[in-house]
């Protein structure tokens, strides 16, 4: 869980981690310890830049699919996300008020993988390289496995 977001991370930061340590908890499934893995994690990485970021992940969200992002800095706060709306309409009845969400990635994601499609058609078409390089992959992959190090011992992991 959460290598898209440690991709965001490296992108929003401009700078890649040097250390993690990791903690997870399956107090609600505990069958996930069993395999050695967590229903829900956090992870807190040290960038080469002085920044920082938190990432907190789980593999349950009752109310609908769920991501978000914050960014704090000195000046202010970006919010990105925030509860995902599957219409701009709030119901108000006996029980409260409800605001449906997306149930699922592919219903909260449908454009952008349209366009994520149409980019890699239009890269093949115009013989053009994408922005995101194999060096990319390569090192969101050596931080998730660092990731899982620091959550499996409960170390600081260095990267």
């Amino acid at each position: 869980m959460g290598v898209h977001d440690i991709d965001t991370a490296r992108w929003f930061l401009g700078s890649d981690p040097v250390a993690v340590t990791a903690y997870g908890s399956s107090f609600g499934f505990p069958a996930f310890a069993e395999f050695g893995d967590c229903e829900a994690g956090v992870a807190l990485y040290k960038h080469e830049n002085g920044s920082m970021a938190f990432i907190h992940v789980g593999r349950t969200a009752s109310h609908g699919y769920h991501i978000e992002t914050e960014i704090v800095g000195t000046l202010g706060t970006l919010r990105i996300g925030g509860v995902p709306r599957k219409t701009q309409c709030d119901i108000y009845g006996a029980d409260g008020v409800l605001t449906e969400c997306p149930e699922h990635f592919p219903e909260r994601f449908e454009d952008a993988y349209r366009n994520e499609m149409q980019a890699f058609v239009d890269y093949v078409r115009e013989n053009k390289k994408p922005e995101i390089t194999v060096y990319d992959g390569t090192v969101c992959t050596k931080i998730g496995y660092a990731t899982t190090e620091a959550f499996k011992t409960g170390e600081l992991v260095r990267i």
